[in-house]
């Protein structure tokens, strides 16, 4: 027994000593990819055993005893992807990524915040990362990131605004833009500037919003997700989530970017001696005689641009010893590179109760345009802080003020955008010598040349910087909060939240030189003053029932005011250059108005869930408006949604392949006031100098009453379904029907009315499409790769006219028609040109249906030319890592709608505009009987209309833009001393708005959002520029 005893003891030391030797030490430390801040209580597990354990507060781990035959690490923390980390000798580096699409993801929704598992709508997360491009407002980084949404940016001018487009247009009269909800507070989206209609201008409030504050933005799609917020809901609601403190210790975030902004692709106009031939030759082909030729083409384009009086003979041919002096590339001279740099720096931690963010920033971004610029200065506070158990309260404090000077756009004559495209290159920028060398004043400087044929006194280089147009913005928006824990489950909370934005405006012009002469000089000033408050009230009950029932309600108030004040000042007659008021010796007509708007809510949301698996979701919301009559006032909204968790359900539990399948559906209504004036129901007498009543100021009656004007109704149904498979690959389809109903539709009158017309509850329309998203993680080990898509195609229908089947709307050469879409072009069909004599040809449809053509552009028959907006649109995302090294490629795409190319069209004038510049194309106009041409003949003064608006300047819109590369490098964490100050850095270059390449053989500029979403214009705008960036982001 005793022998027995002692081989045994024998054989468990023995085996003890097996297992040490068979087992060993593995430590490692997790950082997060998004911030590269230590990950804290991640998950460490040894694939195949129960052995794990997790990280620290400095995201280190430590395992003892892992069996020598483990080779994987399993590592997983909330909200990212979980990771297999091969085991390793040394310290294992391990980064977490972001898991987009975790259903544990709480999205942010209205007045609260649900599981993504559990939701019934349709809505888009956009992460902070994806909003990091050298913009100066966050929505100009939205294109192409969401399945649905369209946003359009139609100028390049710094700190000007977007468009957006969610599912579609749901109104013809009214605003179409989205309403945005910024840390739970329904903001404005009003235009304050008042003189933007000629400057490329706009007081974005969005601007007003530093994008390094923002922590993501949250686009609600359907009725389900966004009927809550009821009458300003229609056309979507966009949720701006910004920082909060987290994180426990104490993080300084140092955020640095320089960038070079540029023109991408100008249009091909011709050099001054090709200008000058192709005039001269329509003088000689209408008999001119040499020498009155060249003096009659010199005439036109006010200057010789040769050395000699008579450059070219009968043929053409360049006279012995002749060549041009003057050859000025006004496109190359008026476009700028422009510098833009933004700093940001921010502190943000949490204790045990109290968090807290406060950051700074600071943007100066240059405009490619002549003396257009943007500057902000930001600031931010936002404290979190548990007061005792039963209740929690908040501030969030954001001030802004931005300077923004802007350049006159459009067709003005002070347009240093038009001017650079219809200037002849044979204009001089500086007053000139026969010899073309410039002459000099008393002081020796050059004399800036204000000789034209185009805008006569003015000179696109000179007039930006002797005028000025400035808006000076200046906004507070604050909320401050109190939640209190009335009964486990039971919450009441209470929210005040003032928003102040006040704009000054500023416009002068010159008495020297532009439009400043015909004033002596001229001033104006105006002053905006908008002071609105929400105030907002919800009690929230949440309780589970037997582990598989889940109760969420929700009811609330809302109280919401706006008191908006405008003032303006003018004069002329001005002393010297001085620029104030007091310098006038002459005075414009003083105003002011004050108008208020109030919104009255109340509102209610029950959430169920059985099980993780079957939820059910229901709203409800009363709104009370002021802007409308007596008996239309209050409007009521709701919305249903259920969703179904197929993969909770056994028959799909046990299918591996399959990690997510849900499926949603969804409707409900809401309304739209968006865009309409204040007093909209109201007969309104407007007083003014204008109606004099002997020497003393009188009213008019400008605007009829209307006491039936009621909300804009809209109804959306929504399927959709996600999934995930492999734990590689997800998305999402959804399908969508939007109708619109008791749309604003401008009514015409019987002009013995006194009125043109008169705005009703008329016009009906529909919205539908789908929308596709497709994800995968196509690389996972040491190279990542990971790709995403989306896709959507939406269409538009007219439904009801008030009666009228087809309403030209000649401001954008469009036409509404019962069935057909409001964004389709009507005009002529170009038929090409005549091969005998060179005229253009259009296309005469007869009533018998019969097409021939005609040199006649006022016998042309309009007709339908399709819709500007695309078939299909979208955007592709690429993102790869190595090691400490990432390159994301994002790419954005349209595929079909129209464009009118009314800048081309400018420079295909065939010599009715003698003195305006051409495009190279010119130089292939017809010449002899017999010829194919595409161009008509250049005659001068030609009178036949050939650059009428027709389809010949129509274009397919069909595009694939290269948006955004960004390379980026995380330098290691041991580089000594700096690794000891500095926790994180990371340096990135990028470029945006690299290139775009159409399918149809369009001449403009590299940016098509300009003809904005009717892809119609007739004049210019700044054009999108491609801007190239460097910076770096450090974390002490």
């Amino acid at each position: 027994m005793k022998g027995k005893l002692f081989y045994l003891l024998i054989g468990m030391v023995m085996n003890i000593g097996i297992m040490t030797a068979q087992t060993t030490k593995v430590r490692g430390v997790v950082f997060s990819e998004e911030d590269g801040e230590p990950v804290i209580g991640a998950s460490v597990l040894v694939k195949g055993t129960n052995i794990g354990t997790v990280t620290g507060i400095d995201g280190t781990f430590e395992i003892d005893k892992v069996p020598s035959s483990a080779k994987t690490l399993i590592v997983s923390f909330v909200g990212t992807t979980s990771q297999d980390v091969t085991i390793a000798s040394g310290v294992l580096r391990i980064v977490l990524k972001a898991d987009l699409q975790a259903l544990d993801e709480v999205l942010v929704v209205a007045y609260g915040s649900i599981k993504k598992s559990a939701f019934t709508g349709s809505a888009v997360v956009v992460s902070e990362e994806k909003l990091k491009t050298p913009a100066a407002s966050f929505d100009k980084s939205m294109a192409g990131q969401v399945a649905g949404v369209q946003v359009v940016s139609s100028s390049g001018q710094p700190g000007s605004s977007s468009s957006f487009r969610i599912r579609g247009s749901g109104s013809l009269k009214a605003s179409n833009e989205p309403l945005y909800v910024i840390d739970g507070v329904a903001t404005t989206t009003t235009e304050y500037s008042t003189i933007a209609d000629d400057q490329n201008s706009s007081s974005n409030i969005l601007s007003s919003i530093n994008p390094n504050d923002i922590e993501s933005v949250t686009v609600l799609k359907d009725a389900a997700a966004a009927a809550l917020y009821g009458s300003r809901a229609a056309n979507g609601v966009v949720l701006i989530t910004t920082k909060s403190g987290k994180g426990g210790k104490t993080k300084v975030s140092l955020n640095t970017q320089y960038s070079w902004a540029s023109l991408a692709k100008a249009y091909e106009t011709m050099n001054s001696a090709q200008y000058y031939r192709q005039l001269f030759s329509g003088y000689i082909d209408s008999g001119t005689s040499v020498d009155e030729a060249n003096q009659q083409t010199q005439g036109a384009i006010t200057h010789n641009p040769y050395n000699v009086a008579n450059p070219l003979d009968a043929n053409g041919q360049v006279a012995s010893g002749a060549y041009t002096v003057v050859d000025t590339d006004w496109q190359d001279a008026v476009f700028r590179t422009a510098p833009t740099q933004d700093y940001n720096l921010s502190i943000s931690g949490s204790s045990e109760k109290t968090s807290y963010f406060f950051s700074s920033g600071y943007t100066d971004q240059g405009g490619i345009a002549p003396a257009g610029d943007f500057k902000r200065y930001s600031g931010k506070a936002n404290v979190n802080t548990q007061a005792n158990s039963w209740l929690n309260a908040g501030l969030n404090v954001t001030f802004s003020h931005s300077i923004q000077n802007t350049t006159v756009a459009g067709s003005a004559g002070a347009s240093p955008l038009n001017n650079a495209l219809t200037f002849s290159n044979g204009v001089p920028v500086y007053v000139s010598d026969a010899n073309g060398v410039p002459v000099l004043d008393a002081s020796g400087n050059r004399q800036y040349n204000f000789t034209n044929p185009i805008s006569r006194d003015f000179n696109p280089l000179a007039i930006p910087y002797m005028d000025t147009h400035r808006s000076k913005f200046y906004r507070l928006l604050a909320s401050a909060y109190l939640d209190f824990t009335l009964l486990k489950g039971l919450d009441l909370k209470t929210v005040f939240a003032p928003d102040f934005v006040s704009t000054d405006e500023h416009r002068y012009w010159n008495k020297e030189h532009g439009n400043g002469p015909a004033y002596n000089g001229r001033i104006d000033k105006y002053h905006n003053v908008d002071l609105m408050y929400t105030s907002t009230n919800t009690l929230t009950y949440s309780n589970v029932f037997n582990n598989v029932h889940t109760v969420n309600a929700m009811a609330g108030m809302e109280y919401w005011q706006s008191a908006y004040e405008t003032l303006y000042a003018g004069g002329r007659d001005l002393l010297g250059s001085m620029q104030e008021l007091a310098a006038a010796s002459g005075s414009f007509s003083p105003s002011s108005n004050t108008t208020k708007e109030v919104l009255i809510s109340y509102f209610g949301r029950l959430e169920y869930a059985y099980s993780d698996k079957y939820n059910l979701s229901a709203s409800l919301r009363t709104d009370g408006s002021s802007i409308f009559g007596s008996d239309t006032k209050w409007g009521t909204f709701w919305s249903v949604g259920a969703s179904w968790r197929l993969k909770q359900e056994d028959f799909l539990k046990d299918i591996d392949a399959i990690d997510n399948l849900k499926l949603r559906l969804s409707y409900g209504t809401s309304g739209n006031k968006n865009g309409l004036e204040r007093y909209a129901s109201l007969g309104l007498w407007t007083v003014s100098s204008d109606y004099l009543y002997g020497s003393n100021a009188g009213a008019g009656h400008t605007q009829l009453a209307n006491a039936l004007l009621s909300w804009e109704k809209q109804g959306m149904f929504n399927v959709g379904v996600d999934f995930t498979f492999r734990k590689r690959f997800y998305g999402s389809v959804d399908y969508f029907y939007k109708t619109s109903d008791g749309l604003l539709y401008d009514y015409p009158l019987a002009s013995s009315n006194g009125f043109k017309n008169i705005t009703l509850n008329a016009a009906q329309t529909a919205n539908s499409g789908f929308e596709f998203v497709l994800g995968a993680d196509i690389l996972t080990g040491e190279v990542k790769w990971n790709m995403s898509l989306n896709a959507s195609v939406i269409k538009d229908k007219i439904r009801d006219l008030s009666g009228d089947d087809d309403v030209k709307m000649t401001a954008y050469q469009k036409i509404w028609s019962l069935g057909g879409s409001q964004y389709e072009f009507y005009m002529p069909t170009w038929a090409g040109v005549d091969s005998q004599t060179g005229n253009a040809l259009w296309y005469v449809v007869g009533e018998d249906g019969n097409r021939t053509t005609t040199d006649v552009f006022g016998d042309a028959t309009y007709e339908k030319q399709g819709r500007s907006t695309p078939n299909v649109y979208g955007g592709f995302t690429n993102t790869l890592s190595y090691k400490n090294f990432g390159l994301s490629v994002q790419l954005n795409y349209a595929v079909g709608g129209k464009l009118y190319d009314g800048l081309y069209a400018t420079l295909m004038h065939d010599g009715a505009k003698m003195g305006t510049n051409l495009h190279i194309d010119a130089l292939d106009a017809w010449t002899t009987p017999g010829k194919s041409a595409n161009v008509p003949r250049f005659i001068t003064n030609n009178a036949s209309g050939s650059n009428s608006l027709s389809s010949r300047f129509l274009y397919d819109a069909t595009n694939f833009k290269v948006k955004n590369v960004t390379l980026s490098y995380t330098l290691p964490k041991n580089l000594g001393a700096f690794s000891q100050v500095v926790s994180n850095a990371k340096v990135f270059g990028s470029v945006d708005n690299l290139f775009t390449w159409f399918t149809d053989d369009y001449r403009g500029y590299d940016d098509i959002d300009i003809y904005g979403v009717q892809g119609y214009s007739l004049y210019p705008s700044i054009p999108a520029p491609r801007t190239i960036s460097i910076g770096a982001n450090l974390t002490f």
